[in-house]
């Protein structure tokens, strides 16, 4: 029988993120045997996203994402179409023979509880680290939303706004209480809205437009300093000034796809 560990980081496939931050493969910890009916789960490593999900040694996985695994190769070819696009995957797994719907993420769960948006969670931090995570990742945060841009193209520009983002975002997942740090998230989301306007990519300036107003008005509902309301009144009225200049039939948002979750026996 041949066996397939999949490491930390799934050398076959995944060396995942998604959006802008570091994160593990969705499929990381996870050792599989292959059987006439699908990839067998021999081992789940403690603290994974296949064992958060509640996989069990003995677990047949049926599908990923609605695509059937037969086999090792099927695996890499899903996973790779997944790869950088996913914080969560849909399996169908068979237990004693019974099918689930079972769902692994990776996603931080303090920003999704606070924030509404699925970014991936970070794991990976310097080693001898001295300062708090949250104060190590918002410093990185505020040194590259203040990096000298000006005369820069606008793909370096929307690169380095992605990058602090990355930061901040990490930085919101160990202070998901934060309003400075959210605010700061919503003016970059902002920004990227407008680089992309410059770039006439209606897409996703509509898209990054969207995720900013939703951390204005979150900051919003959280808040009742008059700097803070002040700040977010005038990027709001800003943003939808933006928004009425972008045709309605081009600004609607893709739908997102709702899958409903399926909580399995241990």
């Amino acid at each position: 029988m041949r066996l397939y560990v999949l490491f930390f980081i799934t050398i076959f496939s995944l060396g995942i993120f998604i959006s802008t931050v570091h994160a593990q493969s969705i499929f990381s910890g996870m050792i599989f045997s292959e059987k006439k009916e699908g990839l067998k789960i021999v081992e789940v490593q403690s603290g994974s996203p296949g064992f958060d999900a509640g996989l069990i040694k003995g677990d047949i996985v049926l599908e990923i994402e609605g695509k059937k695994i037969r086999s090792l190769p099927d695996y890499v070819k899903i996973s790779r179409k997944i790869k950088d696009k996913k914080v969560e995957a849909s399996l169908v797994i068979l237990r004693k023979d019974v099918e689930y719907d079972v769902t692994i993420m990776i996603y931080s769960i303090p920003i999704y509880k606070n924030w509404q948006e699925k970014v991936a969670k970070p794991i990976k931090l310097p080693r001898g680290l001295t300062k708090t995570p949250y104060i190590y990742w918002v410093g990185k945060g505020y040194r590259a939303l203040k990096k000298r841009m000006k005369n820069k193209p606008v793909d370096v520009k929307i690169e380095n706004y992605n990058k602090a983002l990355e930061y901040l975002l990490n930085a919101l997942h160990y202070r998901p209480e934060s309003i400075d740090t959210a605010l700061q998230i919503a003016s970059a989301y902002h920004k990227l809205g407008n680089l992309y306007t410059d770039k006439k990519t209606v897409k996703e300036s509509v898209v990054f437009y969207r995720k900013s107003i939703k951390y204005f008005n979150g900051c919003f509902k959280k808040t009742d300093g008059k700097e803070y309301l002040n700040k977010i009144l005038t990027n709001l009225q800003e943003i939808e000034t933006e928004l009425n200049k972008i045709k309605s039939d081009e600004a609607k948002p893709a739908l997102e796809t709702k899958r409903k979750s399926l909580s399995i026996p241990q």
